[in-house]
């Protein structure tokens, strides 16, 4: 509930436009390639995003986008005998809103990758997704808006967000959740980075919770008599820090702030 009040807050502005196509969205750039997981036909990862179109309504979960004519997303796809390529994957993949304006889901058809033992995934500060056209959408993109949008908006969202210290946290942040719906909690933790301190805030939260939860009420969840209240979990509380974080991210970008130098970095862990 506070996630949605904020974006409403953050998305006010972009009301009257309900019925238009969504925002055009940035995809925050890796810094480093991102994995993939792969099952059956299909390779997913979540990753960081935000809008560059304030006056425009925030994408309904699950609304499709597909990458602007000039974003730079490359997947680096290793084969059985470990000979890594890379491919040109604006059009391969195809992004999915996970959580309103701040989370995208990409997928990649696995057929399309050849023998790929492990796909990853490498985006630049250029990257901006358009709202695939859909008849759910009214007034849609003009050529112009799209330029725009996709170029100087973009180009300055590099220096206002993408470069920021914050975006660092949430990019490791993706990776956690990643690890977590994937792999296991410490997975998680091995690969928060920058995140470590947030993810380890939230297993602290979550576990106390649950020791209240269960010393007050003798259950986890339950039903209140308005509504459920579901069992704490470390993914829902990392999924809500890492769009508080975004949101954050992209009031900063709408007023013009820029952040301060960020510090390199080592390589991420795969």
């Amino acid at each position: 509930m506070r996630l949605r009040i904020a974006l409403a807050v953050v998305g006010a502005a972009a009301a009257p436009a309900a019925h238009a196509s969504p925002q055009i969205l940035a995809l925050l750039s890796t810094d480093g390639p991102v994995p993939l997981y792969c099952q059956g036909g299909h390779c997913t990862a979540e990753l960081s995003a935000f809008c560059l179109e304030q006056q425009r309504a925030t994408p309904a979960t699950g609304t499709v986008y597909r990458a602007a004519p000039n974003a730079v997303i490359v997947l680096l796809v290793t084969g059985a005998d470990g000979t890594v390529r890379e491919i040109d994957g604006t059009a391969l993949a195809e992004f999915t809103s996970a959580r309103d304006m701040t989370a995208v889901r990409v997928t990649v058809g696995r057929r399309a990758l050849g023998d790929a033992e492990r796909v990853a995934m490498r985006a630049g500060t250029e990257a901006a997704l358009l709202p695939v056209p859909s008849s759910r959408h009214g007034r849609p993109h003009s050529v112009a808006e799209i330029a725009y949008a996709t170029g100087p908006l973009r180009a300055a969202a590099a220096q206002h967000v993408d470069r920021s210290p914050d975006a660092e946290v949430a990019r490791d942040l993706s990776r956690a959740l990643n690890a977590l719906q994937h792999e296991d909690e410490t997975a998680a933790l091995w690969r928060a980075g920058d995140a470590g301190a947030v993810v380890r805030g939230c297993a602290a939260r979550v576990a106390e919770e649950k020791v209240r939860r269960q010393q007050t009420i003798g259950v986890l969840g339950h039903w209140t008599g308005r509504s459920i209240v579901g069992e704490p979990t470390l993914r829902a509380c990392l999924e809500e820090a890492h769009a508080s974080l975004m949101t954050r991210l992209n009031q900063r970008f709408w007023k013009g702030e820029l952040p301060a130098e960020v510090a390199p970095k080592a390589a991420p862990r795969m």
